[in-house]
């Protein structure tokens, strides 16, 4: 009995391993190509964007208390719109293509984002990079992996019960996914109160630095 839990543990951390490994991949993919696309641009679109990286942080400098509280709804909105989509997915029998997708849209956007930066600063960029990813988009890409992962491993089960016909025990992993869900939104609030109450601060340092 002992032999057959322990059996069944190394399979399902196995399992869970190489499904991290395949998300870690194509987000790292995502990270590439979001990379180099802003060097395929034509100019008119690459001034464009670059003119946006100049706005976002010459913005951030003038924001006042609505202005912040504004910010906090919209990545509010935002990343809980991400995380639950993705939570949502994992209990659906479709969800397996789209959440890859979601992780490869979501590296390519903070790689494409990055690159901007650095294109439109140079090596002084790297300040600008640094005030734009830390915390909350390293964290939420983080763990939205850990997410994918799980909400991946529920979806292949709710398939594979599909095609076999058989019952599928929600009981013995909805707990921990209901607990993921929770840490999901706790994360979406800190993330976007940091992103309109702190984020501002590290930006004006940042365009001070560029005058």
């Amino acid at each position: 009995m002992m032999k057959e839990m322990y059996n069944n543990y190394k399979k399902d951390l196995k399992n869970k391993n190489n499904i991290l490994l395949v998300i870690s991949v194509i987000f790292i993919l995502g990270l590439i190509f979001g990379s180099i696309y802003i060097t395929i641009l034509k100019n008119g679109e690459k001034t464009t964007i670059l003119n946006e990286v100049g706005n976002y942080f010459l913005s951030n400098n003038k924001l006042n208390f609505e202005d912040k509280i504004d910010i906090f709804k919209n990545e509010l909105l935002s990343n809980l719109l991400y995380t639950v989509s993705m939570w949502l997915l994992g209990l659906s029998v479709i969800g397996l293509p789209i959440i890859f997708i979601m992780i490869f849209f979501k590296s390519f956007t903070l790689g494409f984002s990055v690159s901007s930066i650095f294109a439109k600063y140079g090596f002084k960029g790297i300040v600008g990079v640094f005030t734009y990813i830390i915390p909350s988009p390293i964290i939420l890409s983080v763990f939205s992996l850990f997410l994918a992962s799980y909400s991946i491993i529920i979806s292949v089960k709710i398939l594979k019960g599909a095609f076999t016909k058989q019952t599928i025990n929600f009981k013995a992993f909805m707990g921990k996914y209901f607990f993921i869900l929770l840490v999901s939104i706790l994360l979406s609030i800190l993330c976007a109160l940091f992103d309109a109450f702190v984020t501002p601060s590290f930006t004006k340092l940042f365009t001070n630095l560029i005058k």
